[in-house]
């Protein structure tokens, strides 16, 4: 039982940071569908189109976006594939996996906050 609610919170979190990054990529001018596209292909390491790839590459905040969705992605693939490994383990750290969701569900909301988008916009 602790492992399916470790697996259910820690795919929380990668919902929170495909929105999160899905925000971000927006804010630096792509379209949202797109921004949703590119983010999800970045973090399962799936591949993206290369015209769109041209317009990630070629811009310094989205190139360091899309790094970090493929660091995360791979670990996250190791972390799933650990967890379920352990499936007899009782040692999740459901704690640690709470703060982290709570400290992502915060940054959820800046980064959607109309005042803060237009700050950024401007920058």
């Amino acid at each position: 039982m602790m492992n399916v609610l470790f697996m259910l919170l820690y795919f929380i979190i990668i919902v929170l940071v495909i929105e999160i990054s899905v925000t971000l990529m927006k804010l630096t001018g792509l379209k949202s569908t797109v921004a949703r596209f590119q983010v999800i292909s970045m973090l399962t390491g799936t591949g993206f189109t290369t015209d769109e790839s041209k317009s990630i590459i070629d811009h310094p905040v989205r190139r360091k976006i899309s790094m970090f969705l493929i660091l995360f992605g791979a670990f996250s693939l190791a972390v799933i594939i650990s967890s379920i490994s352990t499936l007899l383990t009782d040692d999740l750290r459901l704690m640690e996996l709470s703060i982290i969701i709570g400290i992502l569900l915060v940054l959820t909301f800046l980064v959607k906050v109309p005042f803060l988008n237009n700050r950024f916009d401007e920058k």
